[in-house]
C-alpha cells in the first residue's frame, strides 16, 4: 500500500521519504540483533531473559518493517503527528476523526507485530527445547 502523492492520509500514511530512510537504517540494525538472539535462544534455551530479548528485538523488527511498508509510524500515529518534511519537522493532526483513525492503525500494527513476535520466539524456544536439546 504505497502512498503515491507523499502526503498525510489518516490511518494510512503519516511519514515521508526521510522518515522511511531512518527506519530502514534501524531495520539494518535489528536484523543482526534478532539473528543473534535467535541463535542465543537456541543455544541457551532455558534462559527466560534471552527469550524476552528475542521477543523485543523481533517485535521491533516487525514494527519497523510495517512502518516502511505502509509509511506509517506507530509512535507518530499514537501522538497524532505526521512528517513529510525534513527530519524533526513534525506536524500535529488537528482533526479528532483523523487522529482516531491513526490510533486504530497503531493498535492494529502493534497487536499484529506482537502476535508475530511471540509466535516466532515461542517457535524458536520450542524447537530448541523439544527437538535440538530435549
Amino acid at each position: 500500500m504505497e502512498n503515491e502523492n507523499n502526503s498525510y492520509q489518516a490511518g494510512i500514511c503519516n511519514i515521508g521519504n526521510q522518515e522511511v530512510k531512518v527506519r530502514k537504517k534501524f531495520i539494518r540494525f535489528f536484523i543482526p540483533v534478532t539473528i543473534f538472539f535467535t541463535f542465543s535462544c537456541i543455544w541457551w534455551c532455558h534462559s527466560l531473559l534471552l527469550w524476552i530479548f528475542l521477543v523485543l528485538s523481533t517485535f521491533s523488527l516487525i514494527v519497523l518493517y510495517f512502518e516502511v511498508k505502509y509509511r506509517f509510524c506507530i509512535l507518530f500515529g499514537f501522538f497524532s503527528l505526521y512528517n513529510f518534511d525534513r527530519l524533526g519537522e513534525l506536524h500535529e493532526v488537528k482533526n479528532a476523526e483523523q487522529a482516531n483513525k491513526d490510533r486504530k492503525r497503531v493498535y492494529e500494527i502493534a497487536i499484529v507485530s506482537m502476535l508475530l513476535a511471540l509466535s516466532f520466539s515461542t517457535a524458536v524456544h520450542l524447537l530448541a527445547t523439544c527437538i535440538i536439546f530435549p
